[in-house]
């Protein structure tokens, strides 16, 4: 029997890097350490923890606000364990299984936390609309975004502490996130990046780039167009993806075809192109525009 519920994905950000860079038994036992806090958090808000999923777990509560607090409270545990959390929530009709929960509800959570850059809250307008007054003002609209299985794209808010300044919404990183790659008979998918005087390869033996306004980023881009944390780049299926997390958006201009802007939202990387980190590419000396070249080497 269906049930409304607010269904709450979260997962420990870049657990993979947590286990290469502190060693197995230390993070294993920091990972553990974040859940059972997790836990705490959830039925503290009257929530319940459905099952685990590897360094994160997937709650359910009877109420939006109960939710909205649990996440809240979460994030205030980051400093403590030196670590970052993504979280995504959603509302709506699930069917309670044997340790799991079933229904668009809970595919929709999934897609949004997905979405979640390291340190955010994100969440559907149908869970926003069922907040409170007052939880409700900490919530700021953001973009549409095309779910799976849903004919129509979903509204996405971030959900904001009351600490948090209006600017570091708006400030986001372009996160280039690569799996490990194989190299196969025929040669090694590459992605050559160039951005005003700098070249960059990203290959499975050059895995991982972060890309914004922030200095700690591995290619700074100066722009004001652009966030702090721009997105995301995965090699997925053989494939280079990019992701936008942005307030701006994500321009990809692929060959000679019309750019294409991506709010929350992913591509698929093929050829060669512009890619504009806040505004619409026109040609490789923006400021704001890096050329890109997907090939087999």
């Amino acid at each position: 029997m269906e049930k409304p519920l607010a269904v709450l994905f979260v997962d420990i950000a870049d657990s993979t890097q947590l286990y290469e860079r502190i060693g197995n038994v230390r993070a294993a036992a920091l990972a553990e350490a974040t859940l059972l806090h997790l836990r705490r958090c959830i039925e503290q808000n009257n929530g319940w923890v459905v099952k685990l999923l590897g360094d994160g777990l997937l709650a359910a509560f009877p109420t939006a606000d109960g939710a909205c607090r649990a996440a809240g409270t979460m994030m205030d545990c980051q400093a403590t364990f030196g670590l970052q959390l993504r979280i995504g929530i959603n509302y709506g009709n699930v069917v309670q299984g044997h340790g799991d929960l079933y229904g668009d509800a809970c595919n929709v959570a999934a897609r949004v936390e997905a979405l979640a850059r390291p340190g955010e809250i994100l969440a559907t307008e149908d869970f926003t609309q069922r907040l409170s007054a007052d939880l409700r003002k900490r919530t700021k609209p953001l973009h549409n975004v095309a779910v799976k299985g849903k004919t129509a794209p979903v509204r996405i808010h971030e959900v904001r502490g009351d600490d948090v300044p209006d600017d570091a919404v708006e400030s986001t990183t372009i996160a280039f996130s690569l799996s490990d790659m194989r190299a196969q008979e025929r040669g090694t998918l590459t992605l050559h990046l160039t951005y005003q005087d700098r070249r960059i390869t990203l290959n499975r033996h050059n895995p991982r780039l972060t890309v914004g306004r922030d200095e700690a980023s591995g290619l700074r881009v100066l722009s004001r167009q652009c966030s702090r944390q721009h997105g995301m780049f995965d090699f997925s299926r053989e494939s280079f993806i990019i992701t936008d997390h942005s307030t701006n958006g994500t321009f990809v201009r692929p060959g000679e075809s019309p750019p294409m802007v991506l709010r929350r939202d992913s591509a698929k990387l093929v050829g060669t192109g512009l890619i504009g980190f806040g505004a619409i590419p026109q040609d490789e000396a923006q400021d704001h525009v890096a050329a890109f070249r997907v090939e087999l080497m």
